[in-house]
């Protein structure tokens, strides 16, 4: 099986709650990023969840024996994903791959959102949050 990788780096909006926290806390922190970046980088040793969110355009000239992942390389924490408002799937990952298929539920224009939680205090000594790639990945079969 062939594959073609599209790195998603950026720009990243995101929005980050501390645990506990509500949307009218000053403790919240919104922004602009480019990813990946670990959980420490963006948010310090707080524990939370932060929403992330990309657009793209569809990929052009997928063939029919095409598919298209939605992949994030590396995360830890758990939390689920949304593809144009739409759920795509829920994970809770410790460091690994999670994809998600979206052939079928791509548009011209396309809004991922993931949000995620991690708690940096209990998981010392390891990277958290969405710090590895993530890629639409066109696989050939």
């Amino acid at each position: 099986m062939a594959s073609h990788r599209i790195h998603l780096r950026g720009p990243w909006d995101f929005v980050w709650r501390p645990a506990g926290g509500t949307d009218s806390e000053t403790g919240s922190k919104s922004g602009t990023v480019t990813m990946p970046q670990e959980w420490r980088t963006l948010f310090g040793d707080v524990s939370g969840t932060a929403l992330f969110r990309r657009r793209f355009h569809r990929p052009t000239n997928l063939e029919l024996h095409e598919r298209v992942m939605l992949v994030f390389t590396e995360i830890r924490g758990s939390g689920h994903v949304q593809l144009n408002g739409l759920s795509i799937g829920e994970f809770s990952a410790a460091g690994e791959l999670v994809e998600f298929e979206i052939s079928t539920a791509m548009k011209p224009f396309n809004e991922v959102a993931i949000d995620i939680g991690f708690d940096p205090v209990k998981e010392q000594g390891v990277p958290g949050g969405l710090f590895g790639v993530a890629a639409l990945e066109i696989r050939t079969e």
